[in-house]
């Protein structure tokens, strides 16, 4: 005769045979975080960038002193000093005696990327329960985080039962088939699972 479980006694069977999944999170560094699921929320402790910076090569100058200036018209400017990138004046003429010749005025803040622009202590960067990409593993780099925690990994398998089935190396009878999900296609190392549960190890 069959009997049949109530939910309760299945949820209660579950809970003894399996292990948990509410585990403790592990942290990994960041080579190995790619495609793992974060465990806790990431929050900034640190501003990025972390200093006021160009987003192009050329001369920093103060924008009034710009004002007005064209082709016909340059501004000229003396030149206090060199951080060198590269090569080559743009928008800019170089006099050969120590000034510059700007022929295009330009606002305040300008081509500048400031202080907190991407992100400011406090900012949550990245939410629980997501999994990394590439972008967000040059997110947590930023923020000089050299290992981030993230959920473990479940081990699981797939468990095959019915009189119909054979090993794959049996030719099935009348009314059989061969085993396809069973030991032989056992899967390891999963981050999130849904309606699968771990084997106890």
């Amino acid at each position: 005769m069959l009997h049949v479980k109530t939910p309760d006694e299945a949820l209660e069977i579950i809970r003894s045979a399996f292990v948990p999944l509410d585990r403790p999170p592990e942290e990994v560094p960041l080579s190995a975080a790619l495609g793992r699921v974060l465990a806790l929320d990431v929050t900034a402790d640190a501003y990025v960038p972390d200093f006021h910076r160009s987003t192009v090569d050329g001369y920093a100058v103060r924008a009034a002193d710009t004002f007005g200036c064209s082709d016909a018209l340059p501004a000229q400017l003396l030149l206090s000093g060199a951080v060198r990138m590269g090569e080559g004046a743009e928008l800019c003429e170089d006099y050969g005696d120590g000034t510059i010749g700007v022929l295009k005025s330009v606002a305040p803040g300008h081509n500048m990327i400031f202080r907190g622009d991407d992100v400011k202590p406090g900012d949550r960067v990245l939410p629980a329960g997501r999994r990394l990409e590439p972008q967000d593993i040059g997110a947590l780099a930023a923020l000089g985080r050299a290992a981030v925690p993230v959920a473990p990994r479940l081990r699981v398998g797939v468990i095959s039962t019915g009189d119909e089935l054979v090993p794959p190396e049996h030719a099935p009878g009348p009314g059989q088939v061969r085993d396809v999900n069973g030991r032989y296609h056992i899967v390891k190392d999963i981050g999130v699972i849904q309606s699968i549960l771990p084997i106890k190890r």
